[in-house]
């Protein structure tokens, strides 16, 4: 007696909900993804997914501090301009 196994019903997304993008590893990464999405507990599509989003936002974090640091070195070398200020103006 063979048991029939029952799937669920299968959802297509649209072609405008994502975009699909074929991707070569270095020879060693994928096991280290792999690993990683496991530790997660989600997919490797996810974890790379989640990784893109996060390596963008701290690009956009480091842009924004050294414009601070580049800042506080200028008003560093300029004698007539307190410290304090200059930290005032970098948050306004």
């Amino acid at each position: 007696m063979t048991t029939a196994t029952k799937r669920k019903p299968s959802v297509r997304k649209s072609a405008t909900e994502d975009e699909k993008f074929v991707v070569r590893f270095p020879k060693g990464l994928r096991p280290q993804i792999a690993e990683a999405a496991k530790q997660a507990h989600r997919s490797m599509n996810a974890e790379i997914i989640s990784r893109m989003g996060r390596t963008l936002e701290l690009e956009d974090e480091v842009f924004r501090l050294q414009r601070v640091i580049d800042q506080l070195l200028a008003a560093n070398d300029d004698p007539s301009r307190p410290a304090a200020r200059a930290a005032q103006e970098i948050h306004a």
